[in-house]
């Protein structure tokens, strides 16, 4: 790996700063360790993927090897991509604040340097890294070439579509360090709009309003295709395009609709992925021209890009007094949990994010409660002349027998709740009708659930994607809070007054801990409330309807398993951005790194605990232990059992069923307390090493 970064940094041209930062970056221990973090976590998926498909253990045909070889290189793309967007913005952003923190901003546009040296020049100096990171994968990915299954020009396609998401994010980067609006807030507004970015667009692809309209070519008629407008704008879809899957592939140009198929509608429509390597190159230019351009003119001017346009509006502030406020008996913890949500755009965002959370729940618990009209209904029941009543199409008063068949969900119901599902109201997909004394008496009589106007999957979908993107945006507030606690109080000079009180280490560590996690938990309730708005729903549902096959949307015992395991997750990337922000001298280098480092552990033990219970002839109980201690599985376990549960779920065997949400309500509790006792470990190292660090830095 080293020889290849020797080789690229020879063929780079002879910029200073781009020579500068490769240099000293290929130098370092931390980015040695990354590369071979990377590679090993490359190789690892391809052992662990052999090892759960039983390939590497029993005897299989070339088919079967075929099969798994594309498996393998499905997961690699999506990793690789994965960590390219999670890299990509760490590298990056370091552009906004980097010359600026060490002020060497103001010298190094003093130079002869132009202003497109300076640009490119910092823009591949930090592009640099990543892109060798994606050269020393080739041979890994080389391997499913041994086996077949994988085509030269997908594997081509998942690493263009990687180098062009790691271009835009540079670029865009640079953009907002150039025009001045780069400060340590909008270092984390950068992670966060990349994180939105990235689950949002992919929630909205799986509705079926922005699936792409296509021309059925044996009947003519419109129907969706399987991708939607957003792929050739997601990294993640678009490389989704290109992996054969046959539940999303994009459609012909041929299929497409007359007014769809024109140039660059048609293109974008029928080749999003060769669309978005395009597009997301030609963003890249379109973002660092401007920069180029008005690179020292931006720098001459003290206003920012905000005041510019305040100036412009002629929007004064005016005079600004703050009531006075009670304080803690803990003054560092009220500090870190009142102030930082005290600014009218914390709370906006803070309020906003509530209130669009619980919002989008009632919603879906709304949609989930309509029903959708039917031709034929069970409309009504006399349990005195035992006569039902159908409304619809050939419907009528019909009288039921005690030989009567009656069905409903394609099962015969039980002869005790008989009279409670007549007097239901269902869906009746047939019936057939017998004279017996001048009557029409039902012989048999076939019942359905009547549809909603949202199905209960795809309530599930939504509630389990808006719950995934609510707790991750949770876990990057709070982890870029307390990546910035310390660090923050080094760079104003306030900390040196905090050392001088009577204030000690276990006080001050303390405070701020407990104020992180107070700072938060209103925001963690957000899909706490959402995931108990459909259970009492369900309940409501359980208690006034007679289904037999009654399911519920989310586990009720999620109400007692979230909270506790959403907040001590919460306390843990508390701790670890604490951790970080007392080594690191830098908010900059404090947060790129508690960032990586708890976006890598989540979505590492996420991905393990999905293989785990996914996997072919594990045990789906074992399995189902060890996912419990990522929470991000539990989660989509509670709210998607059938789909993500493994075999224990999927059976519908109610004992397995009951088993196996046992199974999980214990050993949440039990990763609830071992992540209990890692903080508090974290928290007493802290507390230990606090002094004797803070002098080292000091030096």
């Amino acid at each position: 790996m080293l020889g290849i970064t020797d080789y690229l940094w020879r063929l780079l041209p002879a910029n200073p700063i781009l020579l500068r930062v490769v240099e000293s970056g290929g130098k370092r221990k931390r980015d040695l360790f990354i590369r071979c973090g990377y590679l090993g976590l490359l190789v690892l998926l391809v052992i662990f993927s052999l090892v759960t498909s039983g390939t590497a253990t029993t005897g299989t045909s070339l088919s079967d090897l075929t099969k798994t070889s594309s498996r393998i290189f499905s997961q690699m793309s999506f990793l690789q991509l994965g960590l390219v967007a999670l890299l990509a913005p760490i590298f990056t952003a370091g552009a906004i604040t980097q010359e600026k923190d060490s002020q060497t901003y103001d010298i190094l546009l003093a130079t002869p340097l132009s202003n497109g040296q300076i640009v490119l020049g910092s823009l591949m100096s930090r592009l640099f890294f990543v892109i060798a990171l994606l050269i020393s994968g080739i041979p890994v990915f080389s391997v499913t070439q041994i086996f077949g299954g994988v085509a030269i020009n997908a594997i081509v396609l998942s690493f263009a579509i990687a180098a062009a998401t790691a271009f835009v994010t540079g670029a865009l980067a640079m953009a907002i360090a150039t025009f001045k609006v780069g400060t340590r807030r909008t270092i984390f507004s950068f992670y966060l709009f990349i994180v939105i970015y990235l689950v949002g667009l992919y929630l909205l692809d799986m509705m079926d309003y922005f699936k792409v309209p296509v021309i059925d070519p044996v009947t003519g008629a419109i129907e969706k295709a399987t991708t939607s407008w957003f792929t050739g704008l997601h990294p993640f879809l678009a490389l989704q395009a290109i992996l054969h899957d046959k539940n999303y592939q994009p459609p012909d140009l041929a299929m497409l609709p007359e007014h769809l198929r024109g140039w660059p509608l048609g293109w974008y429509l029928s080749s999003p992925t060769s669309f978005y390597i395009d597009f997301m190159f030609f963003l890249s230019i379109v973002l660092v021209m401007p920069s180029i351009i008005l690179l020292r003119r931006m720098a001459q001017t003290t206003v920012s890009l905000k005041g510019m346009i305040l100036q412009k509006l002629k929007i004064s502030s005016g005079e600004r007094r703050r009531k006075p406020r009670n304080v803690w008996q803990n003054p560092i913890a009220w500090r870190e949990a009142k102030t930082k949500a005290s600014a009218f755009r914390a709370s906006f965002l803070r309020y906003g994010f509530i209130t669009l959370g619980l919002v989008g729940a009632a919603s879906l618990v709304w949609m989930y409660s309509l029903k959708s009209d039917v031709h034929n209904q069970l409309a009504g029941y006399s349990y005195i002349d035992s006569t039902i009543f159908i409304r619809g199409n050939g419907g009528g008063t019909f009288s039921v027998a005690e030989g009567t068949s009656i069905q409903l969900n394609d099962k015969p119901i039980d002869e005790s709740k008989r009279n409670q599902i007549l007097a239901g109201s269902y869906e009746v997909k047939s019936f057939l009708l017998q004279k017996s004394h001048g009557r029409d008496v039902l012989s048999n009589l076939y019942l359905k659930d009547l549809p909603h106007q949202l199905s209960a999957q795809s309530a599930r979908n939504f509630l389990l994607g808006a719950s995934i993107l609510e707790f991750a945006v949770i876990l990057l507030i709070v982890t870029n809070a307390a990546a910035s606690t310390v660090t923050r109080e080094k760079e104003d000079g306030s900390l040196d007054l905090l050392l001088t009180t009577p204030i000690t280490s276990r006080y001050y560590v303390w405070g701020k801990l407990r104020g992180l996690v107070a700072f938060v938990t209103p925001l963690i309730a957000v899909p706490v409330a959402s995931a108990l708005m459909f259970i009492v729903y369900d309940v409501w549902r359980w208690m006034t309807t007679n289904d037999v096959n009654f399911q519920w949307i989310v586990f009720p015992e999620a109400v007692l398993i979230l909270p506790g395991t959403l907040i001590i997750v919460a306390a843990f990337a508390s701790i670890l951005g604490m951790q970080m922000s007392l080594r690191c001298r830098t908010t900059v280098r404090a947060v790129m790194s508690s960032v990586a480092i708890m976006l890598g552990i989540c979505g590492a033990m996420g991905w393990c605990g999905l293989e785990f219970l996914q996997s072919r002839g594990a045990d789906g109980v074992f399995s189902l232990v060890l996912s419990s201690f990522s929470p991000f599985t539990v989660m989509t376990v509670l709210i998607d059992p059938a789909g993500y549960g493994g075999h224990v779920f999927d059976t519908g065997n109610p004992e397995d069923i009951t088993q196996g949400r046992i199974v999980l309500f214990i050993f949440s509790w039990v990763a609830t307390s071992v992540y209990a006792i890692i903080v508090w470990q974290m928290y007493k190292s802290m507390v230990k090493n606090f002094d004797m660090t803070i002098r080292k830095q000091s030096r």
